[in-house]
């Protein structure tokens, strides 16, 4: 899955300095929970579109370059 960082945002965009908002902008939402959670698992289709709306518009229409990449990890205790 594709995931936003923001990094060194301001006004508007500072709420989303340094989260993965994924989900947030999959579901148009300022919402604490959403912006708190990676998961875009349970995402209906609807959702999935808009988030891939939003990579095109970012990749493609504003060019911000990638500067890294999330991954899960598994950490065994």
């Amino acid at each position: 899955m594709f995931c936003f960082i923001l990094s060194g945002a301001k006004g508007g965009y500072s709420r989303f300095a340094g989260r993965d908002i994924s989900r947030a902008l999959a579901k148009m939402s300022f919402n604490p929970e959403d912006l708190e959670s990676s998961s875009v698992e349970d995402l209906d289709e609807k959702q999935k579109k808009i988030l891939d709306d939003w990579i095109k518009t970012y990749e493609e229409k504003k060019c911000y370059p990638i500067i890294g990449r999330l991954g899960k990890t598994n950490i065994e205790e």
